[in-house]
């Protein structure tokens, strides 16, 4: 599957939502299948660089977002992997710091699809049954803190989230609990995004 293709879904939502707040006086409400934001997210093991559309759901209790990541052959040291992650954030509590401020601890789980050529959904012939678990599936925990800024006359975005997160995938933490090579700090890894709202 061609990239561009996978980006054409989040650009052309983005430009329809734009359209429709640039009708006229009255406000419309956007349709539901509208996202609420775009994101774009640096490492997190869902992508070297990871984009894509976001929802703010049951009263913002929940966000989640649909993204595809990418790694290059240079980071992955074999080639270039594509990575579709479906990823659920939750909001612990919200806390004002400025007018226009908000600063709130999250907390989640991430499920993400290898779609490349190195990984399988179930397991090769040339293997005995049971020799290995399915490696193009992967689970991310991960917890972090996220600023939130509103922009009360930006005709463009109502505001941005900054964010920053501490995850690890659950085959690593597997390795972490289960045997004495890998040290439980070594599993995790940081990331930063950014959420944009329209």
């Amino acid at each position: 599957m061609k990239i561009k293709n996978i980006l054409i879904l989040p650009i052309m939502l983005l430009l329809f939502n734009n359209i429709i707040a640039q009708e006229g006086p009255i406000i419309k409400e956007k349709s539901w299948y509208v996202p609420d934001y775009v994101k774009t997210q640096f490492a997190g093991n869902i992508g070297l660089f990871s984009v894509g559309a976001g929802y703010q759901l049951f009263d913002k209790v929940l966000y989640s977002e649909l993204l595809y990541g990418f790694v290059p052959k240079s980071a992955s040291k074999a080639e270039n992997i594509h990575l579709i992650t479906i990823k659920n954030t939750f909001p612990i509590y919200r806390k004002k710091i400025g007018e226009n401020l908000t600063i709130t601890p999250i907390a989640g789980v991430a499920t993400t699809l290898d779609i490349g050529t190195t990984t399988f959904t179930t397991l090769p012939s040339l293997y005995p049954d049971g020799y290995y678990v399915p490696t193009a599936f992967h689970f991310t925990f991960f917890g972090g803190v996220m600023v939130h800024k509103d922009f009360k006359k930006s005709k463009t975005f109502k505001g941005v989230d900054f964010y920053a997160e501490l995850g690890t995938v659950e085959t690593y933490l597997w390795y972490a609990i289960a045997t004495k090579e890998v040290n439980l700090i070594d599993v995790f890894s940081t990331s930063i995004g950014v959420n944009f709202y329209f």
